[in-house]
């Protein structure tokens, strides 16, 4: 009867061929196994099939371990950090939003910001859904500050509009009252003639936006010279500071700036090219930005 060949797991026959030991474990020289032949053999193969079988599960096992934090060292390996939940949805060249304009439950993504000179930076929406409309009659030139969103703050008793936005850089949110001086003064004058609309604006800063910096910015239409428009804006803008600060404003600071006719909010002629007298009226103004902590 044929000696039985032994059956060994593949990775054995790769490393001990079973010719080799069907030769010595099965025909030995004298037809007979003899104890001291077979033991050493036997000890041997028992030593391989030992190996064979636990050595690939040490070898898991001690890669698992290598993998793992140890307790023992004190030391961990920190999570990659997760994705912010809007970056997927987010357009090239968009920036997660902070402020939900068209009341979708969503914050509106941002586009970059926009200097309004005078020290007034703001991020821009990607989409104005809720831009202001300009007086009729009159077109916004490019880069409007009048086409950044409005705001639900009551102004009843006030003739203004009030806008909302963030600061670059720092994401303050950012209030900014717009007044038409020709409500506030006469013309080619820096005095108060209709002081109860600063009043009124102070008790709305007082009730609602109280303890912030605000900065006091006039504008002039382009009639005129550049250095008298300058200096008219910035006593317009001296006389509404003063007057805040007076009257009770509730404000950490309060400055005042003018810009003359370099920020204007419409154009000042017709599309036929003629004057427009409702875009050099819509330009004279007054805006008191007023700055609260990022929330």
């Amino acid at each position: 009867m044929p000696p039985t060949r032994n059956r060994l797991d593949p990775v054995c026959r790769s490393s001990l061929p079973t010719t080799v030991l069907y030769r010595h474990v099965c025909t030995p020289s004298n037809g007979e196994p003899t104890v001291r032949r077979l033991l050493p053999l036997t000890v041997a193969l028992l030593v391989v099939l030992t190996a064979c079988t636990r050595g690939p599960q040490a070898d898991g096992h001690a890669a698992a371990a290598a993998s793992s934090p140890s307790a023992d060292s004190g030391t961990t390996t920190a999570p990659s950090p997760a994705p912010p939940d809007d970056a997927g949805s987010l357009a090239p060249g968009q920036q997660p939003g902070l402020d939900d304009y068209n009341d979708d439950r969503t914050p509106d993504p941002l586009c970059g910001a926009q200097d309004f000179g005078g020290g007034l930076t703001l991020r821009i929406p990607c989409t104005i859904t809720t831009a202001h409309e300009p007086e009729e009659g009159t077109r916004l030139v490019k880069d409007s500050l009048y086409r950044l969103p409005g705001v639900n703050i009551d102004l009843e008793g006030i003739s203004g509009e009030m806008i909302f936005a963030r600061a670059a850089g720092t994401d303050e949110r950012v209030f900014v009252m717009i007044f038409n001086s020709d409500n506030l003064f006469a013309t080619g004058s820096a005095a108060l003639t209709d002081p109860d609309q600063i009043a009124k604006t102070i008790s709305v800063i007082n009730a609602k936006l109280s303890d912030g910096v605000i900065q006091v910015r006039g504008h002039t239409d382009s009639t005129g010279t550049a250095s008298g428009n300058q200096t008219l804006s910035a006593s317009r803008a001296t006389t509404v500071q003063h007057y805040l600060t007076t009257h009770g404003v509730k404000a950490t600071a309060v400055s005042a700036v003018g810009l003359g006719s370099t920020r204007p909010l419409v154009e000042e002629t017709n599309p036929d090219g003629s004057v427009s007298v409702k875009g050099r009226a819509f330009n004279r103004r007054v805006e008191i930005v007023v700055r609260l902590p990022k929330s």
